[in-house]
């Protein structure tokens, strides 16, 4: 009855002695059982030719009130105080350790209650850990205790901040087992050498190995592995390695008019060969290439300064701007750093789109809010005046001569 109305109820069609109602009598709220109820009616009855009816007139809040009419019309009229719910509980102030709390109930009505909380406690003391090393297990005719690990562990666990000097109060474990007893000595049961040319000095080669010493060619590599297999463990394996020397007939007597000196080694200049001096000086008349590249220039100091193809063709570098690295609050900079980028190289920017229309469209609107860039050696400043991307920017970077 605490969540419904009276109307909401399913009707009840008898009374029985053992149904109850609450009634006002005298101002007070009592239960009425069905019992004195029937008893109360048939008594009012009497005289009266029995009961006509009994009809709800009207409803007020929580109460009812109904009437029996007999059947020489004869009427009496009696309330029914029909039970409150309790629609909500919620705390509505506190003080201290006291909290108070409400309950709303669906006649409108209120009442309070509180609830004293438990004080704080105090703070509990620190636990502490500490650990002992013995070379045996402590008794109380030998109970030598350190701090360098040794055969026996003991731990304390309690309150005491510093490392108690009393052994009882450790719980000690032997953590190191008993030496254990000699192995046999290792026997030799098998070896094998084995046999491989091959054309890399460094590089073990994967091919057949082969039991009989194979022919190596004038500038080829033997291999030799060596197996050994003892009684326990995998097999050790060594491997050595050594090269087939190259016939000494035909050899240069002299090089470009040049005779060897004792020790056999030819010493040429530039000018023994007609080459260009390896350093320093000055190169007069006609220079033929033939065709071939000059490599080995560095970049260019000054305007007269030949330089290297790299120098001067065009290179292509990728740099993200992402949405994240923009700082200020109106105008809005990131720079960026660009790999290549030098006070001799000048560079165009422009946006690196991909295949996604809907990324593009974003990036294009993300572009739109760049106003203007400055280059400081490798480092290209971007600024925003007003509004920031809210996408990271991929653009391409050209950089020339």
């Amino acid at each position: 009855m605490a969540d419904k109305s009276i109307d909401q109820l399913n009707a009840a069609e008898k009374i029985y002695a053992t149904d109850l109602f609450v009634l006002q009598q005298s101002g007070s709220a009592k239960k009425l059982t069905g019992q004195v109820l029937l008893n109360w009616l048939t008594a009012a009855a009497d005289g009266h030719g029995g009961i006509q009816s009994i009809a709800k007139l009207s409803t007020s809040g929580l109460v009812d009130t109904y009437r029996i009419t007999l059947a020489d019309t004869t009427t009496f009229d009696f309330v029914v105080n029909n039970g409150r719910g309790i629609t909500g509980i919620s705390k509505t102030g506190t003080s201290g350790l006291v909290d108070t709390y409400t309950i709303s109930y669906n006649n409108g009505t209120t009442s309070k209650f509180t609830v004293t909380n438990g004080a704080k406690g105090d703070k509990g003391d620190n636990a502490y850990i500490w650990i002992k090393y013995a070379s045996q297990e402590p008794t109380e005719s030998s109970h030598s205790m350190g701090d360098i690990p040794d055969d026996w562990i003991g731990i304390y666990s309690g309150k005491a901040s510093t490392a108690p000097t009393d052994w009882k109060q450790y719980q000690w474990f032997k953590h190191k087992g008993e030496q254990g007893d000699t192995g046999a000595a290792a026997t030799l049961v098998n070896k094998s050498v084995t046999y491989q040319v091959s054309d890399s000095g460094t590089i073990i080669p994967s091919g057949s190995w082969g039991r009989s010493i194979p022919v190596v060619s004038q500038g080829k590599y033997l291999w030799t592995k060596t197996e050994l297999q003892f009684n326990t463990g995998d097999p050790i394996v060594s491997y050595s390695v050594g090269r087939m020397g190259i016939d000494g007939s035909g050899a240069v007597s002299t090089v470009a008019g040049v005779s060897p000196d004792a020790a056999g080694n030819v010493t040429l200049t530039a000018a023994d060969v007609g080459a260009l001096a390896v350093s320093g000086g000055d190169v007069t008349g006609e220079i033929r290439m033939n065709g071939q590249p000059i490599s080995g220039l560095n970049d260019p100091t000054e305007d007269t300064q030949a330089v290297r193809k790299g120098y001067v063709d065009t290179t292509a570098v990728s740099v993200t701007i992402p949405a994240s690295g923009w700082t200020g609050s109106g105008p809005y900079t990131q720079t960026v750093t660009v790999a290549g980028l030098t006070d001799g190289r000048r560079c165009m920017v422009y946006p690196a789109y991909g295949d996604d229309t809907a990324a593009n469209i974003a990036m294009r609107e993300a572009c739109g809010c760049l106003s203007y860039a400055k280059r400081d050696g490798q480092n290209v400043t971007f600024t925003c005046l007003e509004d920031k991307p809210a996408v990271d920017i991929s653009v391409q970077l050209e950089l020339y001569v």
